[in-house]
């Protein structure tokens, strides 16, 4: 009875056989020359003949190894990558570090000196999301709203036995309120301009999110007053809530994309993209 071998079976045999050396092909041909099916007789013959024509080709070729020689230096190559993250050690690599050594190095770790490059490093690369970074500019903001904001409950409490007191509406301080952010940014710049580490927005877009931050306070205070007072054109009613709200959403946007990956091409710096989008919006709504 002829045996039949399936293709997929014919198909995994032949590359076993292209695995082996000449010297193995050999003995893999006399054990399978009994086969009543020449399928596998012709795969071997082939990878014979054609080991056979590169070695005539290739006169400086080197002899291949044995399959068992292969498979011990692929077992060997694998336990040396095992184990490469641990060194071994001998007699003299091993020392017990005396007092001086461990103070010493207890110090090094708790004492390291940050280095210019460091610095130069950390003032100049921007994480992306920058969380933090948009966490300190938030707290920012509401320091310096809420300093505002205590000096006019300290004020009115101080005020309260002057008549005058009673004539004040706290209309007249909003149109004020629109210059805490950039008087808050500007601040901060300058007490941690020496510092060593600081956030890289204070560093590098205090200009754009200063204008941003302008311009939204200015948009709430609209929605507030119903009046929008703008960089060329005041106006009031619908067309000043249009304005205001066009403004509001590309400033928020502004500022969020300056810490979070929006969009890395329209990313803030300077703000002028921003004061140009406010004065298109007040020049088509007149």
């Amino acid at each position: 009875m002829t045996t039949k071998f399936t293709e997929e079976y014919l198909k995994d045999y032949k590359e076993q056989i292209r695995k082996l050396p000449l010297d193995e092909l050999y003995e893999v041909l006399d054990i399978i020359s009994k086969d009543d099916s020449l399928e596998r007789q012709d795969i071997v013959k082939a990878r014979i003949a054609e080991i056979e024509d590169e070695s005539d080709d290739e006169s400086n070729v080197a002899p291949s190894a044995t399959f068992s020689e292969q498979f011990q230096d692929e077992t060997e190559r694998s336990i040396e990558q095992t184990f490469e993250p641990y060194p071994s050690l001998n007699d003299d690599q091993i020392s017990i570090p005396g007092s001086d050594q461990a103070d010493t190095e207890s110090d090094d770790s708790s004492n390291h000196k940050i280095t210019q490059e460091e610095i130069d490093k950390y003032n100049n690369t921007q994480p992306v999301p920058d969380t933090n970074g948009l966490i300190s500019f938030i707290f920012l903001m509401a320091i310096g709203f809420g300093i505002i904001l205590f000096a006019l409950i300290m004020g009115s409490m101080g005020a309260n036995k002057s008549a005058g007191f009673h004539d004040f509406k706290i209309t007249t301080v909003l149109p004020f309120l629109k210059y805490i952010p950039i008087a808050t940014i500007l601040f901060f710049y300058k007490q941690t301009h020496k510092d060593i580490v600081r956030d890289y927005w204070l560093n590098h877009l205090k200009l754009a999110l200063s204008i941003a931050s302008f311009l939204a306070v200015n948009a709430v205070i609209t929605f507030i007053t119903g009046t929008y007072s703008g960089i060329y054109r005041s106006c009031s009613g619908r067309p000043a809530y249009m304005i205001a709200a066009g403004v509001l959403f590309f400033s928020i946007t502004f500022i969020v994309n300056a810490f979070l990956p929006i969009s890395q091409r329209y990313r803030p710096k300077n703000g002028l993209t921003l004061a140009a989008l406010a004065l298109v919006l007040e020049t088509a709504l007149r």
